[in-house]
């Protein structure tokens, strides 16, 4: 029996008639394509890197507008299938609500908890743990390859948000930026040490966008992300944020955060020292109030870290506890801009009820802070930058009243405290006072009226709480994993910060006596190729150091010179000494400064018992090798 026609043709070694459309070149034709334009895109960038960066920048600030207004989109969504008013929760009881309502309302924090658990860690299986402090150590150490879960887990925060968690969504936009910019970067091929720029363009194009405040999102990501404020990489920065504002803004049109203050509200700030005191008044205040926030959100993090229980079900007991304090006060719920807007920025308390208005500020600031540590600190999705302005609000109002109390014809409206306020704790809490004063200026519309009370506040809040504790909301979970940034980019910026002097001190150096002949040294001098002798007595305490040079200077005398002169003679007895667990820095530091060939190892300043020398051409080598 003979074989199919196929099959006879097949081992012929032709293809059958009906097969000649199975010949594809044209599929071919495109990955060579793709490989072309990638090909000329990595001749361009290495050609003109400055600009490949700017485009790059540019592709990041359109990407993150596009993402930004998705993420609103689905923060409306969440908010309709909550039945949540956008504007947020506001009020104080629930007078006139049924029962049932209530609970509903009250339980809504624990579904949202549940939803969010039962994601993350159910199906997505993805790690817990706020995503800005990854993205800062990332850039700090140049591991800026973010994973795409990050931006993920961020991607849940509407969630959290909509169903009353107190979370914001300025935390998930920077991270999501972050990995954007990652992506971007990766995608383009950009040089490894630009990636970090990237990076810090996707971050301020988050914060811009939801803000609508270019500026202040270009400050954020070079003051946290980036910790650089070098004018190469201000230019991509800016693009970014301003693109990722513009795109945002076009797509899906957005109010403003919060009401701008009224014309008239702004007349009532006069400069004068009465004024510079409220507002160190209020600068002090918003430190204790973001310090307090730091603390309480750790410690409960703490507490839930210690339970015994899925990790999917921690967001929901924490959203049981934060819709209990919803029941007392529905004005710590969601981000709280509406509790703001209406609550102090709008509405105002009748003078007869000033002081029950005072006391439920204060209450709200507590409850606020222990509502949004309870829905982080048990692992739910979102940011702390929105609860953190609305806490400065609530205790900028109630500065503010006290000030009218005290001063009324002398302190300004309280509305003005109120929006001061949220830079002071933003600062506080955040670390982050430059980004603060510019973000709370363009959010209230550029008033200048405002800069003086905004400078003041932010500085005597970002010194005290420094003061305080160390570390913010952002780096204090660095630091205890044992990774301070500000440390970290210190030795960065040069590294042999990480070297000793012990690694690469020469320990077989050559030591003369002080007594030794001139023709002694002239011997060695032509025996070896030191730069440098120590000069040591019999138990080999450092009496000084010979350079090559003031050898020669001495030769130039002649033979009479060469008779007459001894080490003791010639010896530098002042020369610098460097210690074994000195950096090399330091050696590098010394070369830099005088004209020494070598340094003096001692084992200790009073002793002075030397065990090494370090040569100009050794700290340099370690440089080299260090700087790779």
């Amino acid at each position: 029996m003979e074989p199919p026609k196929q099959e006879q043709d097949e081992k012929a070694g032709t293809a059958p008639l009906d097969l000649p459309a199975l010949h594809v070149p044209a599929e071919r034709k495109t990955p060579r394509i793709v490989d072309r334009v990638r090909e000329l895109l990595a001749r361009w960038s290495q050609r003109h890197e400055e600009s490949y960066l700017l485009l790059m920048a540019s592709v990041v600030g359109l990407v993150m507008g596009l993402l930004t207004a998705l993420f609103r989109a689905l923060l409306l969504i969440s908010h309709h299938f909550f039945h949540r008013e956008t504007e947020g929760y506001i009020g104080w009881h629930h007078s006139g609500e049924g029962i049932t309502r209530i609970l509903v309302q009250a339980s809504l924090p624990a579904v949202g908890g549940l939803i969010v658990g039962l994601l993350i860690y159910r199906i997505l299986h993805l790690k817990g743990g706020h995503g800005v402090p990854s993205v800062v150590k990332a850039v700090a150490t140049g591991q800026v390859n973010l994973p795409p879960s990050m931006a993920i887990k961020s991607a849940t925060s509407p969630i959290t948000i909509a169903s009353g968690g107190s979370a914001g969504p300025e935390g998930p936009m920077i991270e999501i930026g972050a990995v954007a910019g990652s992506i971007v970067g990766s995608l383009a091929r950009v040089r490894k040490d630009l990636m970090g720029t990237l990076v810090g363009c996707g971050a301020a194009a988050g914060i811009a966008a939801v803000f609508n405040a270019p500026i202040g999102g270009v400050v954020f990501a070079l003051e946290l992300i980036m910790r650089d404020f070098h004018v190469r990489k201000f230019g991509p920065v800016v693009i970014a944020a301003v693109l990722a504002s513009v795109t945002s803004s076009a797509v899906m049109p957005n109010d403003p955060a919060f009401h701008r203050l009224a014309e008239t509200t702004l007349q009532t700030i006069e400069p004068s020292g009465f004024l510079v005191l409220q507002f160190l008044v209020l600068g002090i205040a918003c430190a204790v109030v973001g310090v307090l926030l730091i603390t309480t959100l750790y410690w409960l993090h703490d507490v839930f870290h210690g339970f015994q229980i899925p990790l999917w079900l921690k967001p929901a007991i924490g959203g049981v506890f934060v819709g209990l304090l919803g029941l007392v006060a529905p004005g710590v719920l969601g981000e709280g801009y509406a509790t703001v807007n209406q609550f102090i920025l709008l509405a105002g308390p009748a003078p007869q009820e000033i002081g029950h208005f005072f006391q439920i500020l204060l209450l709200l600031t507590v409850l606020k802070i222990v509502a949004t540590s309870l829905t982080l600190g048990s692992g739910g999705t979102g940011g702390s930058f929105a609860p953190s302005m609305v806490a400065g609000a609530l205790v900028g109002a109630a500065v503010g009243l006290v000030a009218d109390r005290f001063m009324p014809s002398l302190a300004p409206d309280y509305r003005v405290f109120a929006m001061v306020g949220m830079a002071g704790v933003v600062s506080s809490a955040l670390g982050t006072p430059l980004a603060a004063i510019l973000i709370i200026y363009e959010v209230a519309g550029g008033r200048y009226e405002l800069v003086l009370p905004l400078m003041i506040t932010v500085a005597v809040s970002t010194l005290i709480s420094a003061r305080l504790r160390k570390g913010s909301i952002y780096t204090l979970s660095l630091l205890r994993d044992g990774f301070d940034v500000d440390e970290h980019q210190n030795k960065g910026r040069d590294p042999l910060e990480n070297i000793l002097i012990e690694e690469i001190m020469e320990r077989g150096f050559v030591s003369v006596r002080p007594d030794d002949s001139l023709a002694r040294l002239l011997q060695l001098l032509g025996d070896t190729d030191e730069d440098a002798f120590i000069v040591a007595d019999e138990r080999m305490t450092l009496r000084g150091v010979i350079s090559t040079n003031d050898l020669r200077a001495v030769v130039s005398v002649g033979e009479i010179g060469e008779a007459a002169f001894i080490a003791a003679d010639i010896v530098d007895t002042n020369a610098p000494v460097l210690l074994p667990d000195s950096a090399a820095s330091k050696a590098l530091e010394i070369f830099s400064t005088t004209d020494v060939e070598g340094i003096a190892v001692v084992d200790g300043l009073e002793s002075r018992r030397c065990v090494g020398i370090v040569y100009r051409g050794m700290v340099l080598r370690a440089f080299r090798q260090a700087a790779r």
